[in-house]
């Protein structure tokens, strides 16, 4: 067996030597890999790595985050990824620490999102006496409990074992589909001497290496039902997802040089500019009535789907609108096939590499005066400096008067809040979206000036995972604003990781829409007719709350107290934020299918 360390860093481990454990090698592994933080809680069962990670951070490499709670370390470490693109890095004790990560692995699981799980166990041979917190095959069996929930999960029963199955995690949680996996290990095994040091220099990219495939076949396929349809005139709608990645580009030209009107689903809409001129805005779930308007235009002949799920949402509750025979399918991953069964094509292949090649047959086609394309048409790159209305005219949003509230002695309206947010905070601000109400007035009103800093985990729709991204997102992104939009209901879940941003000292703004209830539960349940039921959430001051932690924090009852804020203060301050912000909770969000 061999270990790694980085040529440039090969002088680490010298003085610490004789405390090489298998643990420091993990830790070595991620320290190649620009990994700089573990995201857990500390117990007896881990903490060889912890021991590890402590000697790390001396030298200056990867070092731990200590959280609240197991589920907010996973949500931390999957806002990390999603900020870096690295892979991000949990870690729990034996028995309750392992079970209360579930929630978030399953949550990275849906979503796509690289992560490495280590959990412990107890020694190898205390399996099966009862020892303190067991959790190996013989009792709990926290192994099996995550086989569902992971591209790859294995327990390590020998030191021999353990860096080759560590390579294969990290290789499997950057594949197709990406996703969380899991190592779990044994105490005695984490606490085992590392062996002598091995350099592996292309190790990184060999684990982070993109994998760039094309069936071209399945593309010859694609050109020609795209041909026939530009041939005849038709039109063709492009229904873009969050699984477009690094294709957005390519995504754009097309839809250009074929003056294809651009659709997002919900989480999809970190992919595209709204203020592209082509853009019509979000179909499904909250979205808005130019895009099913322009799905359904009767000149549309082709649908082209790429890198979307197709689930409940994005197809608003499986609508034939865009569920029929003018579909094309295009995803990395044929696991989402099975919901296009009526489509005419499934593309699986990289999407950049797929557009890519489409463009220059069109580019072809047209230079040899067999396709008359919108090359006159212009579009402009926009200028992300210029100041931005708070929607954009191409897209219909539903009461726009609301964005602006005249009246400032009256509860302050979410859309009112998303203008001033807009507003006064710098372009390149993150939001993270946490589920419920904000989930619907973020997707229908909210459009950021850098779209791909509006992110959502909607997949299995985990409340508080906006809390927990935010600070792993915040520690991705050094000294830039980052908004957590949630509501009363997940903060009184999982704000008690307010108290790391406060350790860290992150520029984190918690946006709590204060409605005293589960509100979108009430507002849906209400719309449906069913028996009444209880959503009440006592009344709590979370502005109190923020302080009581060491945070800075306001509360919000109408709207003059809004436009009394400091907002360069608040994203300056070298720490977060808590704006408690009272809303009226009879307002009813936009739930529909659009």
């Amino acid at each position: 067996m061999t270990t790694i360390i980085p040529l440039e860093n090969k002088s680490i481990i010298n003085n610490q030597q004789e405390h090489r454990t298998l643990s420091d090698l993990i830790v070595e592994y991620l320290e190649l890999l620009g990994i700089e933080y573990v995201f857990g809680i500390p117990g007896g069962h881990n903490s060889p790595l912890y021991e590890a990670l402590a000697r790390s951070e001396k030298r200056g490499g990867p070092r731990a985050i200590l959280t609240s709670h197991e589920t907010g370390a996973a949500f931390m470490a999957d806002g990390y990824a999603r900020e870096t693109g690295k892979i991000g890095v949990c870690c729990a004790t034996t028995g309750p620490g392992t079970t209360n990560l579930i929630t978030g692995i399953a949550s990275a699981y849906a979503e796509c999102t690289p992560l490495l799980v280590i959990t412990a166990q107890t020694i190898l041979s205390h399996f099966g006496w009862g020892a303190f917190q067991e959790s190996s095959p013989d009792t709990i069996d926290t192994v099996a409990m995550l086989k569902h929930c992971t591209r790859y999960n294995s327990l390590v029963t020998h030191a021999n074992q353990l860096e080759r199955k560590l390579f294969t995690a990290l290789k499997t949680a950057f594949g197709s589909p990406k996703g969380p996996v899991h190592l779990s290990i044994p105490v005695d095994i984490s606490r085992v001497p590392a062996p002598e040091l091995t350099t592996y220099p292309n190790l990184s990219e060999l684990i982070t290496q993109p994998t760039s495939f094309l069936n071209l076949a399945a593309l010859e396929n694609l050109w020609q039902t795209l041909y026939k349809v530009l041939i005849q005139g038709r039109k063709v709608v492009l229904l873009v997802g969050k699984d477009s990645g690094g294709g957005v580009t390519e995504i754009i030209r097309f839809a250009e040089l074929i003056n294809a009107l651009i659709l997002t689903t919900q989480s999809g809409k970190s992919c595209i500019d709204p203020y592209h001129p082509l853009a019509r805005g979000v179909f499904g779930f909250a979205g808005h009535k130019t895009a099913r308007q322009a799905l359904t235009d009767e000149s549309v002949d082709l649908i082209l789907a790429v890198g979307a799920t197709l689930g409940q949402w994005e197809t608003s509750v499986w609508d034939k609108a865009i569920l029929n025979n003018k579909l094309v399918h295009i995803h990395n991953s044929d696991i989402y096939f099975a919901r296009s069964s009526m489509a005419q094509l499934q593309i699986q292949g990289d999407i950049k590499t797929i557009f890519k090649e489409l463009i220059s047959r069109l580019e072809t086609m047209q230079s040899n005066g067999k396709l008359d394309l919108n090359s006159k048409l212009l579009f402009p790159p926009r200028n992300h400096d210029q100041k931005l209305q708070d929607y954009p005219s191409q897209i219909e949003v539903l009461e726009p008067e609301s964005y602006q509230n005249t009246d400032t002695k009256v509860c302050v309206k979410p859309q009112q809040l998303i203008s001033a947010l807009l507003r006064n905070l710098p372009p390149e601000t993150r939001f993270q979206v946490d589920i419920g109400n904000w989930l619907s007035w973020s997707i229908h009103y909210l459009f950021p000036p850098c779209p791909e800093n509006y992110r959502l985990a909607i997949e299995t729709a985990a409340m508080g995972w906006g809390i927990g991204s935010a600070v792993g997102t915040a520690l991705g992104v050094k000294n830039t604003p980052v908004v957590c939009l949630t509501g009363d209901g997940c903060f009184l879940m999982h704000g008690n990781e307010l108290a790391v941003a406060v350790v860290e000292k992150l520029p984190i703004i918690f946006v709590i829409l204060n409605d005293k209830c589960y509100g979108m539960v009430k507002h849906r349940h209400r719309q449906t007719g069913k028996e009444p039921l209880e959503f009440t959430l006592p009344t709590v001051d979370f502005s109190l709350m923020a302080k009581a932690m060491g945070a800075n924090s306001y509360i919000i009852r109408h709207a003059q107290d809004l436009e009394k804020l400091n907002f360069e203060a608040i994203y300056s301050y070298p720490g977060p934020t808590v704006l408690d912000v009272h809303i009226d909770s009879e307002e009813i969000p936009p739930m529909g299918m659009y």
